[in-house]
């Protein structure tokens, strides 16, 4: 629906409905058939907005007005809302979200992977976390600037570079909340500059962790390779001076020019060299990982639980059970599920996270795991008499299982693939790749990342009947 009556084209200001909401938070509207993609929408809106790009098959639009309100709106908590790139479903209520994360899981399968619109999990809203606000066990930050004009927080929407000042994230628990602005106020004092890439600079990345079960908190900070570190020794006096449950202090330097919050070398570290998570399985034992700075770990600690307790739900795993648990980490979901089982192995391409893993594993008294450094795609990785599995665990990054990697997956054609993504979109993809010898039985969309587009998705795929003999 629109009052707008010429061409349209970059500039041209029309009004619509908002239909539905697409991955990325933006709203979904007709204009004569063609798809437009409203930045700031709410589904049940009638919006004013301006176009802002043209293609062949859809546009894109930056809201100007709300015409009139939707159902689902909610008064945002973060004034930076908006503003600050960090969330983009403050404005919605919480039910509104799940409802939506679910749906485009759902629609994704169907569309990209091909899944019956009758597969147990469809049309079936992502299961809450616990704690819409104070989830995140882990935030990353970013510099800019030099002197009182240095920003730390995170990118403004619709910018790549440019850096807005958070000095407080609602995301983060209390305790930890206010780190980036103490952070902030001592670096811009220094008088020393952010990092830009063939510019110079120091500043990097600030990186603030904090354990639910024990409260321990992390600061990871990482600047540029210098001579001299002598201004994060202050930075390091400041924080265990004002943060009372801070337990880690590291400082890493980065020499590549990704922006990405990971040290390359590790330059010091005070207090302990790691903060440990409790997360509870249903049957109420507890299993412990120790955190180091670099480590992978899920970002919500209370959505984990419930995340790696329906994956047990839908693996099913039973005592004879021998499991793969593909891009392991550190011993996440191979832990969780090793009591169930009879042996766990755990495959890793990193050497630092397989120690990580090992050393959880022993402190759970866990003698049924084991780990290794090494890719399931090369047989010479592996020794030539490991046990076949029944049941495949796969925890990919956002780009899905490599190929090469999904080849080998169905040349040893487990019983049982466990898919955990954080990306639908490849996971539906990965899904259509192995439809010939698999089958999607069921999944779930769990939201580990309220107020964002994220979500979390869990897939139990089976061997397919005329492929039990291979």
């Amino acid at each position: 629906m629109s009052k707008y009556s010429g061409p349209l084209q970059p500039g041209s200001v029309i009004e619509c409905e908002i239909e539905s909401l697409v991955f990325g938070g933006k709203g979904i509207a007709r204009h004569d058939g063609l798809a437009v993609f409203v930045d700031r929408a709410v589904p049940g809106q009638k919006v004013r907005c301006e176009i802002t790009g043209l293609k062949k098959r859809f546009a894109e639009a930056r809201r100007l007005d709300v015409l009139r309100n939707s159902e689902s709106e909610c008064e945002p908590s973060c004034p930076l809302f908006g503003d600050c790139g960090g969330c983009s479903h403050q404005d919605m209520t919480y039910d509104a979200q799940l409802y939506w994360k679910g749906r485009q899981v759902s629609e994704t399968l169907q569309r990209i992977g091909r899944v019956s619109p009758e597969t147990p999990g469809m049309g079936k809203p992502a299961i809450a976390s616990p704690e819409t606000f104070g989830y995140r066990n882990k935030l990353d930050f970013s510099f800019s600037g030099q002197g009182p004009s240095l920003q730390l927080g995170f990118k403004k929407t619709g910018s790549e570079t440019e850096v807005l000042n958070v000095p407080r994230c609602p995301l983060l628990p209390e305790s930890c909340a206010g780190i980036p602005g103490l952070v902030r106020a001592y670096c811009a004092k220094t008088g020393v500059g952010a990092y830009m890439h063939g510019k110079g600079g120091y500043w990097r990345k600030l990186v603030v962790r904090v354990a639910r079960a024990t409260g321990e908190i992390m600061v990871h900070l990482i600047t540029a390779p210098a001579e001299s570190h002598e201004h994060v020794a202050g930075l390091e006096k400041e924080l265990f001076e004002h943060v009372p449950q801070l337990a880690s202090f590291a400082h890493s330097t980065r020499r590549g020019r990704a922006d990405l919050a990971t040290g390359e070398q590790q330059v010091s570290l005070s207090g302990k060299p790691f903060i440990t998570e409790q997360l509870f399985r249903a049957d109420g034992v507890g299993i412990n990982y120790r955190i180091s700075p670099n480590s992978f770990f899920q970002t919500n600690s209370a959505g984990a639980e419930i995340l790696f307790r329906r994956s047990l739900e839908l693996a099913s795993p039973v005592p004879g059970d021998v499991v793969y648990d593909l891009f392991c980490g550190s011993g996440g979901i191979g832990l969780f599920m090793a009591r169930d089982v009879q042996k766990v192995i755990g495959i890793e391409a990193s050497q630092e996270t397989v120690l990580s893993a090992r050393d959880n594993a022993g402190i759970n008294g866990v003698e049924n795991a084991e780990y290794m450094v090494g890719n399931l795609a090369r047989k010479e990785d592996f020794p030539s008499n490991m046990p076949v599995p029944d049941i495949v665990v796969v925890d990919p990054p956002r780009n899905g299982v490599p190929g090469n990697a999904l080849q080998r997956i169905l040349q040893i054609g487990p019983a049982k693939v466990l898919y955990i993504s954080c990306n639908p979109a490849t996971l539906a993809r990965d899904v259509l790749a192995m439809s010939d010898n698999y089958d999607l039985d069921c999944f779930s969309a769990v939201d580990m990342f309220p107020h964002t587009s994220h979500v979390e998705c869990i897939a139990l795929l089976t061997r397919s009947e005329e492929n039990c003999n291979n």
